[in-house]
């Protein structure tokens, strides 16, 4: 048999695998349904409507999107740097490619322990291979370069530097928990936060990269002013686009453009983060929403990853207009930035912990600014050219991704449509729709998850639950704290986890009864 021969039965029989296990849950779910009614009507229950799974909120579509977005935002000016021709230099794509991570990918990653190993051993033995092997591999990682926070170099080291806001304080409160029992899980990092003030800051010959917000400048890295070395794993590192020493704020970088192209001037937005709807939103998003405010920068390209998602674009052209000139940058590429404008950090959680081992980490922090120029300028939008409809007041957020779901999802979702809960797949509508549900809502139930991140255009009154399974030393306060910048705060219904060993990842069931008790009581 040759090799292309053994691809496609191998991809014939990981397709059989897959539609087994999809066969399974469906009867699992019929199961679960069945074991609900039982329970509640006895023997005479009608089948018609155990069968019956609640609707999925399906929004009437206010604009089409997609065809008509000339008429919504003109014609964004998009150029997209030439990828490289070379292999990948993200060296984690490179492993999956190979038949080790393809065996991973099918036989490894269902199982939380082995996957747990698995990213453990890369986690470690990856740079002691980097450091000690493949030296020799890498036209730039023969050395360390010194980490630099953004604002030392602020000091010293720049054309300008403005300064857009000023310290803002956000108050904290411990958000309840349903059940009232478990409230001794929630432990407060903080009563309040400051958030730095947001500035803009100009050097001379900054390097940028496509996969990371990491700037290169002659022998240093400049980093954002949140970034804590000793606590924070980046996923820079876990793709192998670099290896950093926090304890000696050092940085050995793994990536390399023989022939970057060169601009004049250019602001930079790239972040390894981006792709994710959560961390665009409140992260990346803010701070383009924060620097093209800035009259005195309208000339002035912006810089972004490439191959984000249709909805991550359609934010950033709801913010820039249709006059921005748009750069978008792959991973491994490079641009040389005579003069680089770099917008200070404006929101930031963790991508994971380095050490477990040391308290204090970061629960994720945001500005109200940065929020309230993002909220202020979607909702001009939608006042200016977008015809309202009616959006349902009550919903819940079906999770569809493959970790940290409800397992009794089905007999909740049943209950919550009882009590006149829509039932909506943030995942299926458009940027603007999903704002637009969220600013309209008065409750919103709904999974720890990205799409949760839509709360911040909710109103300050929302009643806003998020699910979540009890676990120690959980960042709980990542939703709070970004709910609170955005004018509002959080509840937490906690769940029992079902499989321990996925960690904070795990799935987990919640107590029906006290929902339905806390909801009516409400009502």
């Amino acid at each position: 048999m040759n090799d292309s021969s053994l691809e496609v039965a191998e991809s014939d029989s990981a397709e059989t695998i897959r539609t087994l296990r999809e066969y399974i849950a469906h009867q699992e779910r019929l199961i679960e349904y069945l074991l609900v009614h039982l329970d509640t009507r006895g023997s005479g229950f009608p089948f018609k409507e155990l069968w019956e799974v609640p609707k999925v909120c399906s929004v009437e579509k206010t604009q089409q999107i997609s065809q008509d977005n000339k008429e919504l935002w003109g014609v964004p000016k998009v150029r997209a740097v030439e990828k490289a021709q070379q292999k990948s230099q993200d060296n984690l794509v490179r492993l999956k490619a190979t038949w080790i991570g393809k065996f991973y990918v099918t036989h490894v990653k269902r199982h939380p322990f082995l996957r747990g190993i698995t990213i453990w051993m890369w986690r470690h033995f990856y740079p002691l291979y980097v450091n000690h092997v493949a030296l020799t591999q890498y036209k730039t990682a023969g050395r360390w370069r010194h980490l630099v926070k953004l604002s030392e170099v602020a000091q010293s080291k720049v054309i300008r530097h403005i300064q857009l806001t000023d310290i803002a304080p956000v108050e904290t409160p411990t958000p309840q928990v349903l059940p009232a029992s478990d409230q001794g899980y929630l432990v407060s990092p903080h009563a309040r936060y400051n958030f730095p003030s947001i500035y803009v800051t100009t050097i001379n010959d900054g390097m940028i990269y496509g996969g990371t917000n990491l700037v290169l400048a002659n022998e240093e890295v400049i980093c954002h002013d949140l970034y804590d070395f000793r606590r924070d794993y980046t996923s820079e590192e876990i793709h192998g686009r670099n290896l950093i020493n926090g304890r000696k704020r050092h940085i050995r970088w793994l990536l390399h453009d023989d022939v970057p192209e060169v601009l004049p001037m250019a602001a930079t937005f790239v972040d390894a983060c981006a792709p994710n709807y959560a961390h665009w939103l409140t992260e990346v998003l803010p701070r383009i929403a924060t620097f093209c405010a800035e009259e005195k920068f309208n000339a002035i390209p912006i810089v972004v990853n490439d191959d984000l998602h249709k909805n991550i674009m359609e934010s950033l052209f709801l913010i820039t207009g249709s006059e921005r000139d748009i750069i978008t940058l792959p991973t491994g590429r490079a641009i040389q930035v005579n003069e680089l404008l770099i917008t200070s950090v404006t929101g930031y959680v963790p991508f994971e912990r380095r050490n477990n081992k040391i308290s204090g980490h970061s629960h994720g922090l945001f500005s109200p600014y940065a929020f309230d120029i993002v909220r202020n300028k979607i909702a001009a939008f939608v006042a200016g050219k977008i015809v309202e409809k009616d959006w349902p007041e009550k919903i819940y957020l079906r999770r569809n991704s493959g970790i940290r779901k409800v397992a009794n999802s089905l007999m909740l979702e049943k209950l919550l449509v009882e009590l006149g809960y829509l039932i909506v797949e943030p995942e299926k509508l458009t940027f603007l729709e999903q704002a637009q549900l969220f600013s309209h809502a008065k409750v919103i139930i709904g999974s720890s998850g990205a799409a949760l991140a839509n709360i911040i255009f909710a109103a300050p009154e929302t009643e806003i639950y998020i699910l979540i399974s009890k676990y120690p030393d959980t960042s709980y306060w990542y939703w709070q704290n970004m709910a609170c910048a955005s004018g509002k705060t959080i509840r937490y219904i906690l769940g029992e986890m079902v499989n321990s060993a996925s960690g904070i990842h795990s799935d987990f069931t919640v107590n029906l009864d006290e929902i339905s008790k806390k909801l009516k009581e409400n009502s």
